[in-house]
């Protein structure tokens, strides 16, 4: 602003109007700027003062008329002051100091154009009806002049009676939109909106590949920045056609029902945004996957076995699983693919699980079915006399470990009881023997071979 001043006051001194008026070195001269300022709104206005070429500090300026203020201008000769012409017409500007004669100035004061505009943002791309409205000392203006520039727009128009036009307008670009207003006996105004770029349509479906003629429902989900998009049209073409639109959550489900092999391509589209697509896999067969928990089971002991059937990563419902081999059984599968059979097998010994479903090749797995453990059964003390009552441990292990929960029971001798081991596989009688009959002593558990042992009396 320094720089300005000296190239002002440079200006003047080379101007042949003023030279005479320069002659005197004290004259004060002051100037503003702008020259001229919009009635109806606060403007910073630089006055500055200068003599004999040289900028002059410490002036009084006073203003009067449309608008009333008053300062003193710095060091550098220089005052920035906000006026606020509340009507229209003249504002004087003097200017004084001691020892200088005072100087006098004339700011215009314009009633100013204000625009305002509805939206202030726009897309790029998308033709958009756009209302501005121009005042001018807070009352509607008619016949002001709009123009648009910028982001590859250029409009104009004129407003109407309630100081409003409506514009569509469609940027190519992105950017910012100038927007200025003119009429005569104003002061110009300006605003500016923004174009924005498109987002762009994302699409993702709950299937990546589907089997020709297998009618299947595709939820398709279209986003946007990571945030859903509702009212989006997803479009399918290709090898399988439909459409569906969004909802809030931005998801719709689609019957897809192939034709032919090849690719389906599901496109997403809405007013305001770049479209997406993504595609989906039509075969001629796809292979079937079926896995089993547990994966293997006790050979006479029933067991719930779940099947799971899947094809790549998504779950078949309806595929019908068949059991063969040392077991037999058959179900279908729910909505997450699985089903649960009961499985009893008769004997040790491979168990093979089918699955299939019309438009998929088949597929099996094996589990086995084991043979049943053995219990063995050991007494303490092993022999008893008979007509003494006396107190047996019976111990039931299997494979070297205590089973627990085993029935113990004991007959022949003039004796008949039963008892049930502990944790530590154990249980203990009271016997009492008589006769010469052996005393026979039988371990059983569900899922074990029995376990027998005589004991001599």
């Amino acid at each position: 602003m320094i720089a300005l001043i000296g190239g002002i006051i440079a200006g003047f001194a080379f101007n042949s109007v003023l030279a005479a008026v320069w002659s005197a070195s004290k004259d004060l001269h002051v100037i503003s700027i702008p020259g001229n300022i919009g009635a109806g709104k606060i403007t910073k206005v630089t006055f500055i003062t200068f003599s004999d070429g040289a900028s002059i500090s410490n002036v009084n300026i006073t203003l009067s008329g449309a608008a009333s203020e008053r300062g003193v201008t710095d060091a550098d000769g220089m005052l920035v002051m906000a006026v606020n012409a509340t009507t229209n017409g003249s504002i004087s500007v003097n200017a004084d100091k001691s020892g200088y004669d005072n100087a006098s100035f004339t700011i215009e004061a314009t009633p100013g154009l204000d625009i305002g505009t509805s939206p202030g943002s726009i897309t790029s791309g998308v033709a958009t009806y756009v209302t501005f409205s121009v005042t001018g000392m807070g009352k509607p203006v008619e016949g002001a002049a709009v123009n648009l520039s910028g982001a590859g727009v250029a409009l104009d128009g004129i407003t109407n009676s309630n100081g409003q036009i409506i514009m569509q307008v469609n940027p190519p670009n992105t950017g910012k939109i100038t927007v200025t207003t003119r009429r005569t006996g104003y002061a110009e105004g300006s605003t500016a909106i923004t174009s924005a770029s498109q987002q762009t349509l994302g699409v993702s479906s709950s299937h990546s590949s589907v089997t020709v003629n297998v009618p299947v429902y595709i939820t398709f989900t279209v986003t946007a920045g990571g945030s859903a998009v509702n009212d989006a049209i997803v479009s399918l073409s290709g090898a399988a056609t439909g459409s569906g639109i969004t909802n809030q959550d931005g998801k719709t489900v689609i019957l897809v029902t192939p034709s032919s092999t090849g690719t389906i391509t599901a496109s997403a589209s809405k007013t305001g945004f770049a479209g997406g697509s993504m595609t989906v896999t039509s075969a001629s067969t796809q292979s079937l996957s079926i896995s089993s928990s547990p994966a293997s089971i006790t050979a006479g002991v029933p067991t719930y076995v779940m099947f799971t059937v899947t094809s790549g990563n998504n779950a078949i419902n309806e595929a019908a699983v068949a059991v063969t081999g040392a077991a037999s059984g058959n179900g279908v599968t729910n909505q997450n693919g699985q089903v649960i059979l009961l499985v009893n097998s008769t004997g040790s010994g491979t168990i093979t699980a089918s699955v299939s479903r019309t438009g998929y090749s088949g597929a099996s797995t094996t589990f086995s079915a084991t043979g049943q453990p053995t219990l063995s059964v050991s007494a303490s003390p092993s022999n008893v006399t008979n007509g003494v009552a006396t107190y047996v441990t019976f111990t039931v292990t299997s494979g070297g470990s205590a089973v627990s929960g085993a029935s113990v029971s004991i007959s022949g001798g003039g004796i008949s009881t039963d008892g049930m081991t502990n944790s530590a596989g154990q249980v203990t009688l009271q016997l009492n023997s008589a006769g010469s009959t052996a005393i026979g002593v039988t371990a059983r558990k569900t899922g074990y071979v029995d376990g027998t042992m005589t004991l001599v009396h």
